[in-house]
């Protein structure tokens, strides 16, 4: 049987189409209006031009502009138990086992609430992002992920030189001589690692 005229009511209006009719321009502009969080549905944001509305109100903020959004760049501070470009599982006491992306806790729910860089966050900001620098998955500290291609190639490119502090957590006394093979670069796999400046805090824990 074919699909009843009811049917069809009852299941809404595609959103884009509502604001390209409101908005007298075409399919593709009323998408990007959307995407860029330009309008709201019953007062609430809403991204999505599949969206289906039937008499709900509909919205175009007035200062509604076609401009690409820029892409952004974020920071993550990773916490131990999350994978960030080395694909290697975890089994962390407390944490839990295997391998989970880093990404997956970056959300609009998860930003900075002193954020200040006056950006809306959107759907898309979240798309599409590039991890810089990898990060060993045990390990927590800062982690960049961007969308921009100029940042990522500047990352990239300078992996080699962009200087990095692990603070390491040791049980019992460190033996004689140790600190002094890692000050002098050790070899894993038959490739020499470069040398590094390790100390051990006042405290103990450097």
């Amino acid at each position: 049987m074919g699909e009843s005229v009811t049917g069809r009511v009852a299941q809404g209006t595609r959103l884009a189409k509502r604001v390209a009719e409101l908005k007298a321009c075409s399919r593709r502009e009323a998408e990007q209006y959307i995407e860029g969080g330009w309008v709201t549905v019953d007062g609430q944001v809403v991204e999505e031009p599949q969206f289906r509305v039937v008499a709900q109100a509909v919205a175009i903020d007035p200062h509604a502009s076609l401009l690409a959004l820029a892409p952004v760049t974020l920071l993550l501070h990773k916490p131990p138990g999350y994978d960030a470009g080395t694909g290697v599982p975890v089994d962390i006491k407390g944490v839990g086992k295997g391998v989970r992306p880093a990404l997956a806790l970056i959300s609009a729910a998860s930003l900075a609430g002193d954020d200040r860089s006056g950006i809306r966050p959107l759907k898309k900001h979240f798309a599409k992002q590039i991890l810089g620098v990898p990060l060993e998955s045990a390990a927590s500290g800062l982690v960049v992920f961007t969308q921009d291609w100029r940042i990522e190639r500047r990352l990239h490119e300078d992996t080699a030189f962009i200087e990095q502090e692990f603070t390491v957590q040791v049980d019992g006394e460190v033996a004689p001589g140790l600190l002094e093979r890692l000050n002098h670069g050790l070899h894993t796999e038959g490739r020499p690692l470069p040398p590094v400046k390790v100390s051990v805090g006042s405290s103990g824990d450097g």
